[in-house]
């Protein structure tokens, strides 16, 4: 099932303060059980992107949609909304520090009061063994090591059933015997629960297999890629430099 348009963006410029330009126009519309990949050698670019994309940082200029409603007319109602439905996680992406694995994930479903308790707990330890088996749900963050905290923040934006997961460079905390079975994660969470899956990756491997449109950004522009227009028939020399790096 593809046919919702989750995020819909016309002629978006990235905030000048954040390295925008003008000539960088994003079009794009973005499905429920889609993946899109935004890649390229400058990691500001692509987070900017990103973020704008969503609506955490300030466009310069254009329109943007979140599930149908352009964000001009959004009131503080609609941005609690939106902030629950289009999760954004970074690798420094904060969990509470006195609260263990478990207190974790259960905290926002209890103040957004969509479960309860004891739904909300069962649900909390189905997810955290999915995403890590290996996570002891008792100890504190400070015990923890850096990915599994990291899992642990992308846990908790999915407790409360997100519509859309944007993630920033989502593999690069995690050591490499972890990385493929994350990466079934969430592959699974976009075939199972179409979830719309966004994330800026300098992993091009990922990217070129399962992405159902790619973003390319580097200093010099900004393209677009998808199933019909793919990036490998790219003859960019840029582009094709990326390619093989």
């Amino acid at each position: 099932m593809k046919n919702t348009a989750l995020i819909h963006c016309e002629r978006l410029v990235v905030d000048r303060d954040e390295g925008g330009k003008p000539d960088d126009q994003l079009d794009l519309t973005a499905h429920a059980g889609s993946v899109i990949s935004i890649i390229g050698p400058d990691y500001d670019s692509k987070a900017n992107w990103l973020k704008t994309i969503v609506g955490v940082l300030r466009a310069e200029s254009g329109r943007l949609f979140l599930a149908g409603k352009e964000t001009t007319q959004f009131e503080k109602r609609d941005w609690v909304r939106i902030r629950t439905q289009f999760a954004y996680v970074h690798t420094e992406t904060n969990i509470l520090s006195a609260a263990n694995a478990l207190q974790n994930l259960m905290l926002p479903v209890m103040y957004h009061k969509t479960s309860e308790a004891d739904a909300a707990k069962i649900k909390a330890q189905q997810l955290l063994t999915e995403i890590d088996a290996g996570n002891n749900l008792q100890l504190l963050p400070a015990h923890l090591k850096k990915e599994q905290r990291y899992k642990i923040a992308v846990a908790r934006a999915l407790m409360l059933e997100p519509q859309a997961l944007l993630l920033d460079s989502p593999f690069t905390a995690l050591d490499l015997s972890s990385i493929n079975q994350f990466k079934q994660f969430l592959l699974g969470k976009v075939r199972d629960n179409n979830l719309l899956l966004i994330l800026a990756t300098h992993d091009i491997k990922f990217a070129l297999q399962h992405s159902d449109q790619i973003i390319y950004v580097s200093e010099q522009q900004m393209l677009q890629f998808d199933k019909d227009h793919r990036i490998q028939d790219c003859k960019l020399p840029e582009v094709c430099d990326y390619l093989t790096l």
